[in-house]
């Protein structure tokens, strides 16, 4: 009886006597399934290929947690340091001293965020020269600044080019009262690949205390970095009453909270509409099956006459109107592979067809599109389309079986 299912579901599918319109309708809903399914794919890739970005580039650069000092600055940070690093859960430790600054080259003058480092203590926490373009960062010097490409870019500034630092200074009441000139080499320009690039700029923490008059020793705050990022806001409200001293307690989703909160929205939405763009293909199927039973009448009233079972007819016209889903599905899954797998490259090409990037840099945390082909996303979504596919077959089989052979006989 299952090789006579399968035989009468190949015929009916195959038959060029089915009218026009019910190929068409059939062949659309393949279409639809199917594109439903690449869609979904490629989508779902790209969003893992944005979170594992966030995590492998930005969160590679900037720290997980960060202790910074509301009044005093900190003292004694080498201890502090050395005794919050090896907390449980915590990877390295480093000081930093930030301020906002102008980089200024003939009439051009852009605005930076200027980050102090101790080169040593920075490279446990941050991966920032494993992105260095040009010039070198073996070792900072009081005269020396590390920039972004953008930033780079903006002012014309090549390494080993010069650049004006002013850097304002205030009152004791928190007033602007001047600013201070200091006049610093380029020796090394970074690219990530993104917002940073336009906005960030490193620099010796001895030197940048000294040009904030701060006192000598100190530092402004206390980065680290974990062995779990999505631990940051537990272990920064773990390593603040640690340190002892009055503190704002900061982590990266506080910062870059938003675009890890965006990707999932994002993939949470493409997800729940996709889904339904492939049930709505899914459901022509029902519209499908539902003409080639009418059209199909007289050949159910033999077949049952003939002692056929109306369940061999169920499954006869669940497997004609599944295999439209499995085509669609299958077609749709190696297309959305491809298309994931070679979206860089593509993305790449277009971007230099068009001259610049569809993805502003100075504007999202990445300027090119990542792609990360996860199998468990193809399982699910290859998944959904057949169950639905399946589901959308059982109203029109079971009108099939409920045929009538006096009804249709007697009327021819």
């Amino acid at each position: 009886m299952n090789s006579l299912v399968w035989q009468l579901a190949r015929r009916y599918r195959s038959t060029r006597h089915t009218s026009g319109f019910i190929r068409f309708i059939s062949a659309s809903s393949t279409l639809g399934i199917g594109l439903g399914v690449a869609i979904l794919i490629l989508a779902l890739s790209v969003m893992n290929g944005f979170e594992l970005a966030l995590k492998q580039r930005l969160l590679s650069v900037i720290p997980h947690v960060e202790l910074e000092a509301v009044e005093n600055k900190l003292t004694d940070w080498q201890v502090k340091v050395s005794s919050l690093a090896s907390v449980e859960g915590v990877t390295a430790g480093a000081p930093y001293i930030k301020a906002n600054g102008m980089l200024r080259r003939g009439t051009e003058v852009k605005a930076v965020q200027l980050r102090g480092i101790a080169l040593d203590y920075e490279r446990n926490i941050s991966d920032f020269a494993a992105y260095l373009q040009s010039g070198s960062i073996a070792a900072l010097t009081d005269e020396q600044l590390v920039l972004g490409s953008g930033v780079a870019a903006e002012l014309a500034l090549e390494v080993g080019d010069t650049v004006q630092l002013m850097l304002p200074r205030f009152t004791e009441d928190g007033r602007l009262a001047s600013y201070s000139n200091r006049v610093l080499t380029v020796t090394g320009i970074i690219n990530l690949g993104g917002q940073l690039d336009y906005s960030q700029a490193w620099m010796d923490i001895d030197a940048l205390a000294a040009y904030l008059n701060m006192p000598q020793g100190t530092v402004q705050g206390l980065a680290f970095r974990l062995d779990d990022i999505f631990a940051a806001p537990v272990m920064a409200r773990t390593l603040g009453p640690l340190l002892g001293d009055y503190v704002y307690m900061r982590n990266w989703f506080s910062s870059q909270g938003h675009v890890y909160q965006d990707i999932q929205m994002v993939r949470a939405i493409l997800y729940l509409v996709l889904a339904l763009v492939i049930a709505v293909a899914c459901f022509n199927i029902v519209a499908t099956l539902v003409m080639a039973v009418r059209e199909k009448e007289s050949d159910i009233a033999i077949l049952l006459t003939m002692g056929m079972k109306p369940t061999a007819l169920i499954k006869t016209f669940m497997l004609l109107g599944w295999l439209n889903g499995l085509v669609g599905t299958l077609g749709g899954a190696i297309v959305g592979v491809l298309l994931a797998t070679f979206i860089e490259p593509i993305f790449a090409f277009v971007t230099l067809l068009l001259g610049k990037s569809v993805l502003d840099p100075s504007i999202y945390f990445i300027d090119f599109v990542p792609s990360l082909l996860q199998w468990q996303d193809i399982v699910i979504t290859v998944s959904l389309a057949l169950v639905l596919s399946l589901v959308s077959t059982l109203y029109p089989a079971f009108r099939a079986s409920r045929v009538d052979p006096a009804r249709v006989l007697g009327q021819r």
